[in-house]
């Protein structure tokens, strides 16, 4: 009975400490470095002086394309770090200006992936500690695992991406570790003794041999637990805009424009509706070949406006006299963000140059074997760019805008042939959207892929 009863009272005092801490989303944090600049170019607390101290800022470089909103970490060249410590700046040191004691706590949160690490340490390390006492927060990365001190704590590939977070709680000499919003460990003890008062992330010496891709690094004072995660999934059956393809459905026409629907190019093009599909079958070589609805979506669709728009299609032929492997494209634009995905036989690009090299390649499945769906929502409160689902499994996040349209008047949904030279043919299910928020599908078959 004895062997039974630990695991079951262990449970029950972690699910209490869980339910006793108030909870708190990140984004809500007192200073947050969003990693869209270097953190050692910041003054998030507003004392005229960078918060951080990085030493030779070679090291970190800010994402671009696919990864724009997060900075490369490159510790293989060396013991480099950021770090804010009144040994460095007395005056202009961060983690005093936060006002962190023994008495308030604190809890950090960050959300990073290993791209490589050969250093026989570790890759790198999140260390906070405060003066009056031994009070040291130690957790060290590995690719596989993650140790608090020398002591392992959780089993976990840490080369894909997840969310750390460690609370210190107020007035005690104990720490919890979340990952994913999950708590590991609810009784951590300080891990080190030293009575430093500073915050490092980064490496800890020459055998820290490693590159680490950061998209956030989020502080506050006081000991929160992470919110309980909202369900934001939605099937599009449930979108508030709808058009159907059938042969009932009038909002968008086979050869005249309609209310909603204004057709560009009917002469370059051959339009049916049957089975439940919109067929489009351009001319070779002609001019390029729209749908797009302005009333529908200008003045409704704004740069601060959440929405998530979802198409199905079949790409039924490609032939381009310039390469390539693009059919169909798919816009939604407002005047300072523009998405843009061009999808083929066998590709799904996402546009943001007028050089397909520069594009993004998201995926290399078959699009020609039956309807696909394809899902693409924009975050309006944080423009943190678009994140795209085919099939109902993300295959991009954080995708960068078509930045070469920002500023000018576009602000419509369109689809069609995306250049003169282009060819083929494609049918298209339906379209919907809403604009009440990012919403992932319901089903989630698999992780995202990004192909560079």
């Amino acid at each position: 009975m004895k062997t039974m009863l630990i695991p079951i009272l262990t449970l029950a005092a972690t699910c209490t400490a869980f339910a006793d801490l108030e909870r708190k989303d990140s984004s809500e944090f007192d200073y947050k470095y969003e990693m869209i600049k270097l953190p050692t170019e910041e003054d998030v607390d507003g004392n005229g002086k960078y918060d951080f101290t990085g030493g030779d800022a070679s090291w970190m470089t800010c994402g671009s394309g696919a990864d724009a909103g997060t900075i490369l970490m490159d510790m293989s060249k060396g013991n480099k770090s950021l770090t804010s410590s009144a040994d460095i700046d007395t005056t202009g040191d961060l983690w005093k200006k936060m006002g962190v004691t023994h008495q308030t706590g604190y809890t950090i949160e960050t959300h990073l992936k290993i791209l490589e690490s050969t250093g026989s340490a570790g890759a790198f390390f999140l260390n906070a500690s405060l003066t009056g006492g031994n009070y040291n927060c130690f957790l060290y990365f590995f690719t596989d695992h993650l140790n608090w001190g020398s002591t392992k704590v959780s089993d976990i590939d840490a080369t894909q991406w997840h969310t750390y977070r460690v609370v210190r709680l107020a007035g005690e000499e104990k720490y919890h570790l979340y990952i994913d919003g999950t708590l590991v460990s609810d009784n951590l003890a300080n891990a080190y003794g030293n009575t430093l008062y500073r915050l490092i992330f980064g490496a800890g010496g020459a055998n820290y041999k490693s590159k680490v891709r950061v998209e956030y690094l989020r502080l506050t004072t006081g000991a929160f637990a992470p919110q309980t995660e909202k369900d934001t999934r939605l099937s599009s059956d449930e979108f508030d805009v709808k058009y159907e393809m059938s042969a009932d459905d009038t909002s968008i026409s086979t050869s005249t424009s309609t209310s909603d629907w204004t057709i560009n190019g009917t002469s370059n093009v051959t339009i049916t509706k049957e089975n439940g599909v919109l067929s489009v079958t351009p001319q070779q070589g002609k001019q390029p070949y729209w749908i797009t609805t302005d009333k529908a979506w200008k003045n409704l669709v704004t740069f601060d406006t959440s929405y998530t728009v979802e198409f199905s299609t079949k790409i039924r032929s490609c032939t381009l006299t310039n390469g390539g492997d693009r059919t169909l494209q798919f816009w939604v634009a407002t005047p300072r963000a523009t998405g843009n995905i061009i999808i083929g036989e066998k590709h799904v690009y996402w546009q943001i140059s007028s050089s397909m090299g520069d594009n993004i390649e998201l995926d290399s499945s078959d699009n020609t074997d039956k309807m696909h769906k394809f899902r693409i929502a924009f975050d309006g409160e944080t423009h943190g760019g678009f994140t795209v689902w085919r099939d109902d499994v993300k295959i991009g996040e954080k995708l960068g805008d078509l930045a070469a349209y920002n500023g000018a008047s576009y602000s419509f949904a369109r689809f069609g042939i995306p250049g003169s030279t282009s060819g083929g043919a494609f049918d298209i299910g339906y379209i919907r959207w809403t604009l009440d928020g990012v919403h992932s599908p319901y089903t989630r078959k698999g992780l995202m892929v990004i192909v560079k």
